[in-house]
């Protein structure tokens, strides 16, 4: 008899499924912005500036129509301003985006992220929240989707990492 009050109440009913896999894009977690120019040197550097960590958890919602999988981020981005710094504040591009199961980018959204050096400060952080709602079939399984963050590269930051990895 007091195994019926207890499923009552609900402490038997299925876990919440996992959330789906959110990461950082290895190539785009980190950029060195330079002055204009061509120099490349330590002397010529602005900022540096990483996406440091990553936390997020998640919500279903299951209705009639589809459903749906709510990932809330939290984003820690820090940056270090270099001897050819010139200002107290950057924007720096970041995005989000979303996989299917079988990989293909359902979308991709980009944001702005701010960073403000304080007196004579020569790091800063800031953490970025964000909300992705991802719908998805009734018949698939919301956490076989992901989502990925980095920065958004100009063509000219993507060659300099190359090189510097050797590519």
């Amino acid at each position: 008899m007091l195994g019926l009050p207890l499923v009552s109440c609900g402490l038997f009913a299925d876990p919440p499924p996992p959330c789906p896999l959110v990461s950082i894009m290895d190539r785009a977690k980190q950029v060195t912005l330079y002055r204009p120019g061509p120099g490349r040197d330590l002397t010529d550097v602005t900022y540096q500036v990483e996406i440091r960590d990553l936390a997020y958890g998640c919500d279903y919602e299951f209705d009639d129509i589809g459903n749906r999988v709510t990932v809330d981020f939290n984003i820690l981005f820090v940056a270090n301003r270099g001897p050819a710094a010139e200002q107290d504040r950057i924007e720096i591009p970041y995005f989000v985006a979303v996989a299917d199961p079988s990989k293909n980018i359902l979308n991709k959204k980009q944001f702005f992220v701010t960073l403000e050096f304080e007196g004579n400060v020569v790091r800063t952080q800031n953490i970025e929240e964000l909300l992705q709602i991802i719908p998805y079939p009734r018949d698939d399984d919301g956490s076989d989707y992901k989502s990925f963050v980095g920065i958004q590269l100009t063509p000219a930051q993507l060659e300099d990492i190359r090189r510097a990895n050797g590519d």
